[in-house]
Order: C-alpha cells, then sequence, then structure tokens
C-alpha cells in the first residue's frame, strides 16, 4: 500500500454487492486524543483493529503503550518480511499441524506463503514490513517474570514512611 496522510484500515466493502471495493478507508490520526477503547464480541476482530491501529501509529510516529492483560498483541513484534518458513515455524501452533495431517516445516511454510500472499492482496509487502520494522522500538515489560524486561509494579503500594513529606501522594 502507498503511504497515506492517514491510517490505512482497509478497503470499503459493498454489502448490497457482497464485493470488496477498490477504495481505501482511511482513519484521520489528527481525530485521535489520548486514550482509545475497541470493544466488541468474541470473534469480531477487535484485536486485528488495534494490531493495525498500532502499526499505523507506529508508521506516522505517534508513540504507544500498550497494556495487554491477555498476551494477545506480543505478536506486533515478529516481523518476517521475507515470509522464510523456518522463521514462522516456533510461531505455528504444532497441534494444528498434526490434525492438517502435515509435518511442522510444511504447515510453516503454508502459514508464511498464506501471510505473503494475504498481504499481498492488500498490496503490501516486504517493504511494509521492513518500514513498520524500523520505525517501531519495542519493549515488553512483564511484571514477576523475566521473560521480557522486568517490572515491580507492586513498590507504588508501598505505604509511605513520611506522611508530611508525601501529603499528595497519600491523597
Amino acid at each position: 500500500m502507498a503511504a497515506t496522510k492517514g491510517f490505512f484500515l482497509g478497503k470499503k466493502y459493498d454489502l448490497a454487492q457482497g464485493k470488496l471495493l477498490d477504495e481505501p478507508v482511511v482513519y484521520d490520526p489528527t481525530h485521535l486524543t489520548t486514550h482509545a477503547i475497541i470493544m466488541g464480541m468474541t470473534g469480531s476482530g477487535k484485536t486485528g483493529l488495534g494490531v493495525d491501529l498500532l502499526e499505523e501509529a507506529a508508521l506516522h510516529g505517534i508513540p504507544a503503550i500498550i497494556i495487554d492483560p491477555k498476551g494477545d498483541l506480543g505478536n506486533l513484534m515478529l516481523h518476517f518480511p521475507d515470509f522464510e518458513a523456518e522463521k514462522f515455524e516456533p510461531w505455528v501452533d504444532p497441534d494444528a499441524a498434526r490434525r492438517a495431517g502435515k509435518s511442522l516445516p510444511e504447515f510453516a511454510a503454508e502459514t508464511a506463503a498464506k501471510w505473503r500472499d494475504g498481504l499481498a492482496g492488500w498490496g503490501m509487502g516486504k517493504d511494509n514490513i521492513l518500514a513498520l520494522d524500523a520505525a517501531v522500538d519495542y519493549t515488553i515489560f512483564t511484571p514477576g517474570s523475566t521473560v521480557g524486561e522486568p517490572i515491580n509494579i507492586m513498590a507504588s503500594f508501598e505505604a509511605p514512611t513520611d506522611w508530611e513529606m508525601n501529603k499528595e501522594v497519600a491523597r
């Protein structure tokens, strides 16, 4: 997809004709304030929309702090611009490969091809992935774990030792 002034969210869909149109849906980032919420039913595309918005924000130089209690958004860090099956392999579900009657390398190759072809269908490819990779400095903070960058969020719950000096904090 060529660079846009706004956030590229996809393409318009004609319900009456039941087909995807070639007209892009672009969101003006100047309409953003400081917070956002995405609500919807299970399977309605909330995570996909969130990923799209976060990636577009990154490409436009807009920083984000993401709080993800379910752990769905860690894969924002997975960028495989050459779509090599071996890079996909650690991230595909071995049980899904088994259910499909395929080896893990075969399933990874199919997954890589699916992503490559899917992105190509939206006019995106290696250059888009490289641009996103260059635009973002990712850090995952992991309270109580050393899997990412460990962080202690509980220290802030300690009672102040000097109430007179910490009136504002205590309040």
